[in-house]
């Protein structure tokens, strides 16, 4: 196991400060002995060095951390978004600390008191309610706290987001392209972001000409392979049939809603037109014509990590918002 500065100075005897000094480089500069030098490096060489991050955080008065709260890290749009802030932390020698609330209020709550309370030096935060925002400024916490994928209407932190609703209105369109009329799956629908997709589909079927375009979109609280599963049931039984082309708020939404299909009806139909919001590469394994919204996970993260670091470099805010574009991807069309 290595050792730490405290141990090799116990084992060597030599005083913490001479250890740090070799460590570092700086034998020469405090006229450290050949001899003594070559002691200390023998040492390391036969038991490592590992740093004493909790003795750094007291002297320092920083952890080296980030905390990063999420929904759900089954979700492909935040797992990939976690890897790629996670890039971004370690290139400035950062430690992202992760944790899923599950949209559970109680637990996002918990998650975040105890990442504060281990002193992380910042904090980005998807949240699952209103609640969050009085309460993060009830701790008056003078750490940087970022905000991203859901708009709560936080004036006091920086959000970054999706632009949702032009995401559902592009994907709509080209739906509805290829079809008189199309019906949406929609998971945790008082989301936020699922409200603006909401409205960028009900616009796309105005601009149609669709009246009852409210009445294609079927809602669900969960945002999970059930709540899919359920909507779909629910739908192909009003309908009697499957429906000839559907979209979901989710690749959870949507393997529910595939799932319920070929349990109820026994096949999927490759011409059913299907849409998703966020992209995967198994859905090149369909034959059904796809549109997918992918979200750019990169993109927003470069914009999470550069709001995260401003006021630890001393800058102002830039912008209140932030609004990243999302890629129509189209298979089999």
């Amino acid at each position: 196991m290595s050792k730490t500065v405290e141990e090799i100075s116990r084992a060597t005897g030599f005083s913490i400060t001479t250890v740090r000094f070799v460590i570092n480089g700086q034998s020469e500069k405090f006229r450290i002995s050949a001899k003594t030098r070559k002691l200390i490096e023998d040492y390391i060489a036969i038991h490592g060095y590992s740093l004493n991050y909790a003795a750094r955080s007291l002297k320092l008065k920083r952890s080296d951390t980030i905390g990063f709260v999420v929904p759900d890290l089954a979700n492909a749009f935040f797992a990939r978004l976690m890897s790629a802030l996670e890039i971004l932390c370690r290139k400035r020698d950062l430690l992202l600390l992760t944790v899923a609330s599950h949209e559970d209020p109680e637990l996002e709550n918990r998650a975040i008191a105890n990442l504060l309370a281990r002193g992380v030096d910042g904090l980005v935060i998807a949240p699952c309610q209103t609640a969050t925002l009085p309460k993060l400024l009830e701790n008056k916490t003078r750490v940087p706290i970022v905000m991203f994928d859901r708009d709560y209407g936080s004036l006091h932190y920086p959000t970054v987001l999706s632009d949702n609703f032009q995401g559902g209105l592009e994907m709509t369109r080209r739906m509805l392209q290829q079809e008189i009329s199309c019906h949406f799956l929609c998971g945790h629908a008082e989301s936020p972001s699922i409200q603006d997709r909401i409205r960028g589909f009900s616009a796309a079927c105005a601009e149609k000409g669709i009246p009852e375009g409210g009445s294609l979109i079927r809602l669900d609280a969960e945002d999970s392979t059930s709540a899919g599963r359920h909507l779909m049931h629910g739908l192909i039984d009003d309908l009697q049939h499957p429906p000839r082309a559907f979209m979901c708020s989710s690749l959870l939404v949507l393997e529910g809603a595939l799932q319920q299909i070929k349990s109820q009806i026994g096949s999927i139909d490759k011409t059913i037109l299907i849409g998703t919001f966020d992209d995967h590469t198994m859905l090149d394994l369909l034959p059904n014509r796809v549109v997918s919204i992918r979200q750019d996970e990169a993109a927003l993260a470069e914009r999470v990590f550069a709001r995260l670091i401003e006021p630890m470099s001393g800058k102002k805010r830039s912008s209140p918002h932030d609004v990243v574009p999302c890629r129509l991807i189209c298979r089999n069309l």
